[in-house]
């Protein structure tokens, strides 16, 4: 996608974020993100963020895992914001009965007969 058509342009940005988050790869997260903040005069950006332009970039330059709180700023900034969906179902193991294991109460009983 060309940085001109995310450039002031939210609907845009949120398309293009979701679809990477949808992915679930850190990786390609990060790296959309820090296009879609490229796109953006960086400037008007970090000051509607209250954030210093070269923290801007130096939080989402790939080196480090950014802050949620940072994230957050700069999607306010960037006026989208996360939406969280679950998983598709998938199978999962049947979870154990709650209670104490009947071996151990089973040992204990044993033990203070024979005392």
């Amino acid at each position: 996608m060309p940085k001109e058509n995310l450039r002031d342009n939210p609907a845009a940005i949120a398309e293009y974020l979701t679809e990477m988050f949808e992915k679930n790869d850190l990786g390609s997260i990060l790296d959309a993100i820090k296009f879609a903040m490229q796109a953006q005069n960086v400037k008007a950006l970090a000051e509607s963020t209250g954030m210093r332009r070269d923290g801007l970039y130096k939080t989402f330059d790939g080196r480090k895992n950014p802050q949620l709180s940072r994230i957050l700023s700069l999607f306010e900034g960037l006026d989208v914001r996360i939406v969280v969906k679950p998983l598709p179902a998938r199978e999962r193991p049947p979870r154990p009965k709650l209670g104490r294991p009947l071996s151990s109460s089973k040992g204990r009983r044993e033990s203070s007969e024979t005392v």
